[in-house]
């Protein structure tokens, strides 16, 4: 019993980028806390490294804490930058809310219409 409750509490982070014309996709799946943001920031790093148009798909992520506010923000606030967040839930969009984080950055519901606002006009 002991070693199911302890799995329960094991949270864990998945990230994979994705090339789309105009930018670049960063999928996120699991939860985003203290033990899993460092991995969260360096993945948005590498994937502003590689474009400066970046969607953010935050489907996957039902918790985000605020070690992966801070590297969110880092994200949507840096210069020279476009940034889309994507399939953001309502207990990470409260959050993403109550943050001030949802001030001037792009919502979409889906990937795909997070896409095609990315390549723009």
């Amino acid at each position: 019993m002991r070693q199911m409750d302890r799995r329960r509490r094991t949270w864990s982070l998945d990230t994979a980028t994705e090339r789309v014309p105009g930018g670049i996709v960063l999928i996120a799946r699991g939860r985003i806390g203290i033990g899993t943001a460092p991995a969260f920031a360096a993945a948005l790093s590498a994937a502003r490294a590689e474009s400066p148009r970046v969607v953010i798909d935050l489907e996957g992520v039902d918790y985000i804490s605020g070690s992966g506010l801070m590297a969110l923000s880092q994200t949507v606030n840096s210069e020279g930058g476009h940034t889309i967040l994507c399939g953001v839930g309502e207990p990470v969009r409260i959050t993403l809310e109550l943050a001030g984080l949802l001030d001037g950055v792009s919502i979409e519901g889906t990937r795909a219409a997070a896409i095609d606002k990315l390549k723009g006009p």
